[in-house]
């Protein structure tokens, strides 16, 4: 067993992937519960994401721009004419990313999640938080299974790889 993955690391990363659970949990529940929920899910989804992917895109100018013009051409092309479901997904993506971290539930697709979640914003010229986000994310998916140690994947994981090995998909 090395370093990372010894008792006192394990309970670092639970806190770590809990603190970080609980930042993109109450991002999700403010877009899809809170005041702005109408914004992002209710009568007017996707007005939220128009403003900030029209903010995005005033970015795109001068000699370092911060958004890069072929992630401009995907706003332009892809994201703004499908706004609405793009609230969805992001409003009940954070929400289900901040639970699953939580929970340490399906804990390494859930940090991909958050991962592509950040590049996305960071991509559209949004800094905030996210490269710090995107920094623990990384950390613990390189810290593997000793950041759901103790999580609801130390259960599942060994039952779903029981399960497979009885139907003989190794």
């Amino acid at each position: 067993m090395s370093w990372r993955e010894s008792r006192f690391m394990q309970v670092v990363w639970t806190v770590i992937r809990v603190y970080i659970g609980w930042e993109w949990l109450s991002a999700g529940i403010g877009k899809t519960f809170g005041a702005s929920a109408a914004a992002w899910v209710g009568p007017n989804a996707g007005a939220a994401v128009t403003g900030f992917l029209q903010g995005a895109l005033a970015k795109t100018g001068g000699q370092h721009p911060d958004v890069s013009w072929w992630y401009a051409s995907f706003i332009q092309n892809i994201a703004l004419p499908n706004a609405k479901v793009f609230g969805y997904v992001i409003a009940w993506g954070e929400l289900l990313v901040g639970l699953g971290l939580i929970l340490g539930c399906f804990t390494t697709i859930v940090l991909l999640a958050a991962v592509f979640l950040n590049m996305s914003y960071l991509l559209a010229g949004a800094v905030s938080t996210n490269p710090m986000l995107l920094f623990w994310e990384a950390l613990l998916l390189w810290a593997g299974a000793a950041a759901y140690y103790w999580g609801v994947d130390r259960i599942l994981i060994p039952q779903w790889k029981k399960r497979r090995l009885k139907q003989g998909i190794a």
